[in-house]
C-alpha cells in the first residue's frame, strides 16, 4: 500500500516524538539516578568535585627514605591524609580505620585497595624511621610521606588542607609541681584539616571524604568514586 504524503510526515513526526520522548526519559532516569549516587555519597561524607583539581608535582620522602613524588600517585587510585605522628585522637583513629578499609576492600571486591598515603604536618619530628614505625601499627603497605615544610605545605594547599603550628595550648597537664600544672615538653598539638584527599590514577584531586571516617563507609564511597 503507498501511503501519501501527508500520511508519511505524520509517520515521521510521530517516530520524531517518540524518539524525543525517549531521550527525555533515560535523561530523567540518569538525572535521577545521578541524583541519588549524589545523595548517597552526601551521606556517607564524600563529595565528588565536578571537574577534577589539578596537583603541582612534588618531590618529598617517604618512610623507606626513597623519593616520592606526585608520578607516584599515576595508574592508582589514592587515599591521602594529612596528619601527625604524635597526634593523640583523630590521626590514629583515621589510620586505625584506613587499615580496616584496606581489609575490607580485599574481602568484598577481591582488587588490590587504593594507595594509602600519611603525609606530615610536622616535618622535624616525623622522620621516615618515626613514620615507618608509626604506620607498621596500622598496615605496613602504607607510605608515609616527610620533607621540607614549604614542600609539604604546597601539597597540602593543592589538596585544600589547612594546618598551623605545633602548640601546647589545650593539652591537658602531664603533671604537678609545688602545685603548679606543668605540661610535658612532648605533649603538643597541631590543628589540621581531617578530610581524606581522593586522589585519581592521573594523579588529580577527584574528590574528598569528610570526617568521621569509618570503614564501611570508606569501602561504599570508593566503591561508587572508582567506578
Amino acid at each position: 500500500m503507498q501511503l501519501s504524503s501527508s500520511t508519511k510526515l505524520g509517520l515521521i513526526a510521530f517516530l520524531a516524538v517518540d524518539v524525543a520522548l525517549a531521550v527525555i526519559f533515560v535523561s530523567l532516569y540518569l538525572l535521577r539516578s545521578d541524583r541519588s549516587t549524589e545523595a548517597e555519597l552526601r551521606e556517607i561524607g564524600a563529595t565528588i568535585f565536578p571537574q577534577p583539581f589539578e596537583i603541582s608535582g612534588f618531590d618529598l620522602t617517604d618512610q623507606n627514605g626513597d623519593e616520592f613524588s606526585d608520578e607516584n600517585l599515576l595508574e592508582n587510585w589514592n587515599l591521602l591524609f594529612f596528619g601527625f605522628t604524635s597526634c593523640p585522637d583523630i590521626c590514629p583513629i583515621t589510620m586505625a580505620e584506613l587499615g580496616r578499609f584496606t581489609n575490607l576492600w580485599r574481602e568484598e571486591t577481591r582488587k588490590p585497595p587504593p594507595q594509602i598515603i600519611l603525609a606530615t604536618v610536622d616535618p622535624t619530628k616525623d622522620t621516615p624511621d618515626q613514620l615507618k614505625d608509626y604506620l607498621a601499627r596500622f598496615n605496613s603497605e602504607f607510605f608515609g610521606l616527610t620533607g621540607e615544610p614549604n614542600d609539604l605545605t604546597a601539597l597540602a594547599e593543592n589538596l585544600f588542607v589547612a594546618y598551623g603550628e605545633p602548640t601546647t595550648e589545650g593539652v591537658q597537664p602531664s603533671g604537678h609541681n609545688n602545685h603548679e600544672s606543668r605540661i610535658n615538653p612532648d605533649d603538643f598539638a597541631i590543628d589540621h584539616s581531617s578530610h581524606i584527599s581522593v586522589i585519581d590514577p592521573n594523579g588529580d584531586l577527584f574528590a574528598v571524604i569528610r570526617p568521621p571516617h569509618r570503614a564501611r563507609d570508606l569501602v561504599d564511597a570508593m566503591k561508587i568514586i572508582s567506578e
